[in-house]
């Protein structure tokens, strides 16, 4: 009996650890959920399955808070609505992004707290980290737009020029997470884009994403675990691992070459 009974309690501590291992894979699940259901108008249904899948953690991703903020109001849950914008604030939301909102009725209460949360978010999170990534990636959208012009004959670069590009980009992203780990929410905050009025989520996927097309594997055996910790949505794991360059992946040297001379017919 004695036997029977340590078996069942190491199953039992063996299926909790394996869900400490990959706290976000049910929340990615039921996020999914209630997004369809969001878009299909169901509310009610959108409702119950974000409430689960932020119960999974203690921070929900922003892109997902800023549905249910839409889904508390559509089913007037004045108090999740409250909570939903105080964890968007505490993440760094600013306040403009909630005039939206002006004439709910948690909005007045949620306004003369703003200063709270917002300091919340500066002691809590670090702005650093985020403003160095919003660079690289600012950088990496420029360098790749310039690649596009000069591949479809728009403006021309020589060979060394796309070798400098695009190993700037990875340099400093391979520095970036050494000096302050994998760029996600829990460490960052919130992607508020002003000029969109909007919240986002950070495009570390994009360049991870450049970063194979480029020659360099990146993460190519942690992406699972990125997953687990929020850092990537699911279908990203498997989509990345398909994502290639023209070259070898060996590096960005023998893969801008090998793209030279496809696109230029030289090397």
């Amino acid at each position: 009996m004695k036997k029977l009974i340590l078996i069942v309690t190491s199953i039992f501590l063996m299926s909790n650890l394996s869900g400490q291992e990959c706290e976000y894979e049910e929340y990615f699940r039921l996020t999914d959920l209630a997004k369809k259901e969001f878009s299909e108008q169901n509310f009610n249904g959108a409702k119950r399955n974000f409430q689960l899948a932020f119960a999974k953690t203690d921070i929900p991703l922003g892109h997902d808070l800023s549905y249910a903020l839409v889904t508390a109001n559509e089913t007037k849950d004045n108090e999740w609505a409250e909570h939903v914008a105080e964890k968007l604030a505490k993440g760094g939301t600013p306040l403009r992004y909630f005039a939206k909102f002006k004439k709910k009725k948690w909005y007045n209460k949620f306004k003369s707290n703003f200063e709270l949360h917002a300091k919340y978010y500066v002691d809590h999170f670090n702005i650093e980290m985020r403003n160095r990534f919003l660079e690289i990636s600012q950088d990496d959208y420029e360098f790749t737009n310039k690649y596009h012009q000069w591949r479809e004959r728009k403006i021309e670069l020589t060979l060394q020029e796309l070798i400098d590009g695009a190993t700037k980009i990875l340099t400093d992203f391979k520095d970036f997470n050494e000096k302050y780990g994998f760029p996600n929410e829990q460490h960052m905050g919130y992607n508020y884009v002003r000029h969109k009025n909007r919240i986002e989520p950070y495009h570390v996927d994009v360049i991870m994403i450049h970063s194979n097309q480029w020659g360099v594997l990146t993460y190519e055996d942690k992406i699972h675990d990125l997953v687990c910790t929020g850092g990537i949505h699911p279908s990203f794991e498997k989509s990345l691992k398909g994502i290639r360059g023209y070259g070898n992946s060996t590096g960005v040297e023998q893969e801008m070459q090998a793209r030279y001379a496809k696109y230029r017919g030289t090397k």
